[in-house]
Parts: C-alpha cells; sequence; structure tokens
C-alpha cells in the first residue's frame, strides 16, 4: 500500500510576485511624489500672487497720496532693488519681499546660492536698499532710459497711443512703456510687478525656475495695474527689456 504524500505548504513569495509588489509600491512612490510637486508649486503660486497684490495695492497707495504719481522706489537703475526708506515707511515685510519658489533668494532674504551667502535684505548695511524676489516696473527714467524695451504685440495699434510727441526724441518720457502714474495715462505694458524672471550677468534667475538641463523659467506672475495678476507660462514668455547686463522676461 503506498502512502500518500503530504503536501508541504509553501511559505515565502516568489521572485515574479516580489517583482510586482516592487512595481507597485513604485509606481504607488511616483504618484505620492507627483502629487507633493503640484501641491507645492500650487502653494508657491498663490504665496507669489499675494506678495504681487500687496506690494501693487502699496504702490498705488504711494500714488494716491502724490497727486496719482508713482514714487521713484528703485535704487539704482534696476528693478528689483528697492530703497530702504521706501520699505521701511511702507512697512514692507520679508515675506512679502522673497518668494519661496526662488531657491536662491529665499524667504529670509539670504542668497544661499552665493558664495558667501549674501544679506539681500540688508544689503551693504541698513538704511542702504533691498534686493527683492519680485520687479516694479514702475517706469524709472533711471533704468528705462539705460535699456531696451521690446514692444508689445498689438505695438502698431497702440503705437501714436502711448508716443508723447511734444517730448525729444530719446527723452524716457518718449515712449510711455510702463506706469508713472495711476491713472490717465496709456501704456505700452500697463504692469506694476512681476515675478522675477531675468538673466543676470549670463546667470538665469527665476522665482519658478525650471529643473531642465538648461534652467529656464517655469513661468511668471504679472500684476497689472488693475490689480488683477495672471499666470504666463514660460513657453509663453519673451524678453520684454534687456540690457548688456540685464534681460527681463514676462
Amino acid at each position: 500500500m503506498t502512502t500518500p504524500t503530504t503536501r508541504v505548504p509553501r511559505h515565502g513569495f516568489t521572485l515574479v510576485e516580489v517583482l510586482v509588489v516592487i512595481a507597485i509600491l513604485l509606481t504607488l512612490g511616483a504618484l505620492v511624489f507627483m502629487g507633493v510637486g503640484r501641491a507645492t508649486l500650487a502653494a508657491r503660486k498663490v504665496e507669489s500672487i499675494n506678495n504681487i497684490k500687496q506690494l501693487s495695492a502699496i504702490s498705488i497707495s504711494d500714488a494716491g497720496e502724490n497727486n496719482g504719481v508713482f514714487p521713484d522706489i528703485h535704487f539704482g537703475n534696476l528693478p528689483f532693488w528697492f530703497t530702504w526708506e521706501w520699505r521701511e515707511r511702507n512697512l514692507i515685510t520679508r515675506d512679502m519681499a522673497y518668494s519661496s519658489a526662488n531657491e536662491c533668494w529665499t524667504k529670509n532674504g539670504v542668497d544661499i546660492c552665493s558664495n558667501p551667502k549674501t544679506d539681500l535684505w540688508e544689503y551693504g548695511g541698513k538704511e542702504e536698499s533691498s534686493l527683492f524676489a519680485y520687479a516694479c516696473l514702475i517706469e524709472n527714467e533711471i533704468w528705462t532710459e539705460s535699456g531696451t524695451f521690446v514692444e508689445p504685440k498689438n505695438w502698431l495699434d497702440i503705437k501714436d497711443d502711448v508716443t508723447n510727441e511734444d517730448a525729444e526724441e530719446g527723452s524716457p518720457d518718449r515712449i510711455r512703456w510702463t506706469p508713472s502714474r495711476m491713472a490717465g495715462q496709456k501704456v505700452a505694458y500697463p504692469i506694476l510687478w512681476i515675478d522675477v524672471a531675468m538673466v543676470w550677468n549670463q546667470k538665469p534667475i527665476a522665482n519658478f525656475m525650471g529643473k531642465q538641463r538648461v534652467p529656464e523659467p517655469q513661468g511668471t506672475h504679472i500684476g497689472y495695474l488693475d490689480g488683477h495678476v495672471e499666470w504666463v507660462r514660460g513657453a509663453d514668455m519673451k524678453v520684454r527689456f534687456s540690457t548688456p547686463q540685464l534681460s527681463l522676461s514676462w
């Protein structure tokens, strides 16, 4: 009589089963990572919009106290340097001046990408100037005169309206590129503030910088004179202002 063979229960997993589990875990991990990335980008966009709206509102309030004329808030001839007096008078905080989307110019106002690290908030010491992660496009004859603005798409339609025929050729008042007063002006670009997106001394810098091999902005926010803010995708951005050291895009 033959004794029946008892089948011993198998323990553990086969190689195929292990590989399937690993594949599932990797897929779930990738989905979670992508979700976190989207949520982080969305949060940074909201922060940027709020900052630009606040800076725009402060600029408009300043103009309201100055017969509608925007104050000269720039320090030097660049649109992202600001005077310490303007910053203190309007109670601008570090949180309003920097974006967490900018991997170098962090929320605490320190350029961690420079060596040695640079304090942007008190650059040059107290009562000197601040370097923001947002650029102010309120017209300033010092910096607009020093660079070249690219004409907008509808230039032929608006050229006559934004040209001041009474101003001398070459004068910064000849073409009204950006607002210098709160109302009553027709300008080529009715923009107050933008996310920094530029090439400065041949180095690309942007609040929303992509991770490509050759870094390019993912996009930028534009704060308009009427108070609304728009997001422009990186693919749609163009260089609008340039000097030998700087090109500014939106």
